[in-house]
């Protein structure tokens, strides 16, 4: 895969993106995976342009990322407006999401493995030596990876529930649960089924809730 990058000055953030593609990103989810299992003895290696190839555990571990977020779009509740005004400085839900022990462990196994095939460091000590230099720079581009993927699912859940009638967030998980549907070296699709049955009983009781609102209204007398 070639790749323009405009701004040749940076010289560590052009490794990074050199570095990192779809392939690093779904390595990371796995190692993940097999950190948390206690089974890391030996983790497939997932290649560039083989990403059919890849176990399905990387799905698996990165409908954790769909799930956040719906527990985001909850929080929203009838008032997305001052939810996102409430937010401090410091609200960062992926920032919690990606910087747990199991992905800190695996960004790094994942840029060392990176580095024996780009800088051919072989030698253990050295390579963890350059994958710490290189961290936090990793690390961002995880952390916008996750981001970017986490606005786009928000984005089109709540356009798709709003066109259904719903605008009160607040129950969104008893309706959906999006699932990663296809991942390729542009992207990632998810695919969800909305709860038609659940939909309709939460539209019906908003329904009598703004009528039995308005036939009580002291302002009608």
């Amino acid at each position: 895969m070639s790749r323009f990058i405009r701004d040749k000055g940076d010289r560590r953030r052009n490794e990074v993106m050199e570095m990192f593609d779809m392939a690093e990103f779904c390595q990371v989810f796995l190692t993940a995976h097999y950190i948390r299992n206690e089974d890391d003895s030996y983790i497939p290696l997932i290649q560039r342009g083989r990403l059919d190839q890849m176990p399905s555990e990387v799905a698996d571990e990165m409908d954790a990322m769909l799930k956040l977020a719906v527990i985001e779009i909850e929080k929203m509740g009838n008032d997305p407006k001052a939810f996102m005004e409430s937010r401090g400085e410091d609200y960062d839900p992926v920032s919690d999401f990606i910087d747990t022990p199991e992905m800190k462990d695996a960004l790094g196994n994942t840029i060392m493995r990176r580095l024996r095939i780009t800088e051919g460091l072989h030698d253990e000590e050295e390579a963890y030596e350059r994958a710490k230099e290189l961290m936090p720079e990793v690390r961002d581009a995880l952390h916008a990876f996750v981001a970017g993927n986490l606005s786009q699912t928000m984005y089109n859940l709540v356009k798709d529930l709003h066109q259904k009638g719903l605008h009160d967030l607040s129950r969104v998980s008893e309706l959906v649960e999006p699932k990663v549907a296809m991942i390729d070296d542009r992207g990632i699709a998810f695919s969800v089924e909305i709860d038609r049955e659940k939909l309709d009983e939460i539209l019906g009781n908003s329904k009598d809730k703004e009528e039995t609102k308005v036939k009580y209204d002291p302002a009608w007398g």
